[in-house]
């Protein structure tokens, strides 16, 4: 058969190999062409054949460390952490982003960290000193009258601010998805104060008044009071909710009152966010205070995936269940129903219909990572059959010839044109949660592992 029947008929759990073997093939591209033309740079730019940096911190090269592992590349992920110990350096690096540096760097290095550890040669000391090193540099960002953190950190001087758009808010997702990184720094240096730092932020937030269980995207650091109505499992929203459940399935399970914060909040999702169109399509709206918006960014499909990882310790499964699959299927249909079969950034879906709204793709991982957890958790094919749809279109419209992937400007076009940006995230989380989805479920259990944001798996602490 053709394209469309590989790996047809399999016992349910199996390795698709074919699928797999593709899914592979798609990151060595992406990974050959970064080292040809872009080797030490943040990301590649595949037409133009360069690198462009904005962390400054070989942002590909560490964000793809934990897929070339999972994939076996176990030489390549040994240059790409010579590099690191090397080459990486952050005395001179000026103003980052907290929140991206945390996840992608911090997280990534923690990550490379304990897969060494695995590995006959054991555990790669210069790694955890890589990661310590800029931990201890992010660390100065919660240097603020409350606690919660700047949103941009000074790595040379130290000195922190939050940004001018915000009228001197920090953003949720911003300071509430570091926790699982700060948390694993700790561990390993078996020094208590980076954890004590990013969990006191969701201390702060217990404290706040969450209408539904919700939090609103912005927070005023200096007086820790949310300044909007503004709830989103979009943008800046997200992965505040997402940490809740992670943080406390990482720490085994033990603190009560993160699971009550995640439970307030996936209950005021399923009662207040959720909704299904006239034309029957699940979907998770925002909310301004009292009135509804009918977008969903495609950011927001991650909200399946954390629907299914909190089920199983969920007073009510079933809906739990119901509710992430019919938003796997709605974000299935985000790629279905453009014309280049690739899903734009938000749709909106007042009219009942789902429409494209800001009409480009960057690559992103939201509805591959929610079928990956939908096969795992169901094995129904049919979340391997959204899977590889996806890859399908991205492969037919965003592979570069000479090497790399790129993003595409206008999905409802059936050959859209292409940006020239290689994500760093292509590498570190699509590509890895599609491999994963057409993999056996021993590789990453579930039971064993945590996936930070940026996908790098974590391991779940056992004492």
């Amino acid at each position: 058969g053709g394209p469309g029947s590989v790996g047809a008929g399999l016992p349910r759990g199996e390795v698709d190999k074919e699928r797999r073997d593709a899914v592979k093939a798609a990151l060595m591209w992406s990974w050959e062409g970064y080292k040809n033309f872009a080797w030490g740079t943040d990301e590649l730019m595949p037409q133009a054949k360069t690198g462009h940096n904005w962390l400054g911190q070989g942002g590909t090269i560490i964000d793809a460390m934990s897929t070339l592992a999972i994939m076996g590349e176990i030489t390549e992920f040994k240059k790409a952490a010579e590099w690191v110990k090397s080459e990486l350096h952050f005395e001179h690096k000026g103003d980052v982003s907290f929140f991206e540096t945390t996840i992608r760097v911090l997280g990534g290095l923690l990550s490379a960290y304990e897969t060494t550890c695995d590995l006959p040669e054991g555990c790669d000391q210069g790694l955890l000193d890589k990661a310590k090193e800029v931990g201890d540099r992010l660390l100065k960002a919660f240097d603020t009258p409350t606690g919660l953190p700047f949103a941009t950190i000074n790595l040379s001087n130290g000195r922190g601010h939050t940004p001018g758009w915000t009228g001197g808010a920090a953003i949720l997702a911003e300071v509430a998805s570091v926790q699982l990184e700060f948390g694993a720094l700790s561990r390993h240096t078996k020094d208590p104060k980076y954890d004590a730092a990013a969990i006191k932020v969701f201390k702060i937030l217990e404290g706040l008044h969450r209408p539904d269980g919700l939090m609103p995207l912005y927070i005023d650091i200096h007086k820790a009071k949310f300044t909007t109505g503004h709830v989103s499992l979009g943008a800046m929203g997200d992965s505040a909710f997402e940490y809740l459940i992670k943080v406390w399935i990482q720490r085994g399970g033990k603190d009560a009152w993160l699971k009550k914060m995640y439970d307030e909040a996936s209950e005021g999702i399923l009662s207040k966010l959720l909704q299904t169109s006239s034309a029957g399509h699940v979907y998770v709206a925002e909310s301004r205070g009292s009135s509804l918006s009918h977008k969903m960014d495609h950011l927001a499909c991650f909200t399946g995936g954390m629907l299914v990882l909190g089920s199983k310790t969920a007073t009510n499964p079933e809906q739990h269940m119901k509710a992430a699959k019919g938003i796997g299927e709605t974000c299935f249909q985000m790629y279905a129903k453009m014309a280049s079969g690739i899903a734009p950034e938000n749709v909106d879906l007042s009219s009942g219909e789902l429409r494209a709204g800001a009409s480009y793709n960057i690559q992103r991982p939201e509805s591959v990572e929610t079928f990956f957890y939908l096969w795992r958790a169901t094995k129904d094919p049919i979340w391997r059959e959204h899977g590889w749809a996806a890859f399908q279109a991205w492969e037919k419209h965003c592979r570069i010839p000479t090497g790399g992937y790129v993003g595409v400007r206008d999905v409802r076009k059936e050959n859209p044109p292409k940006d020239d940006t290689q994500q760093t995230f292509w590498l570190a989380e699509t590509l890895k949660y599609l491999y994963l989805l057409f993999s056996e479920d021993e590789l990453i259990p579930l039971d064993k592992y945590v996936f930070n944001t940026e996908a790098h798996p974590l391991k779940i602490w056992k004492d």
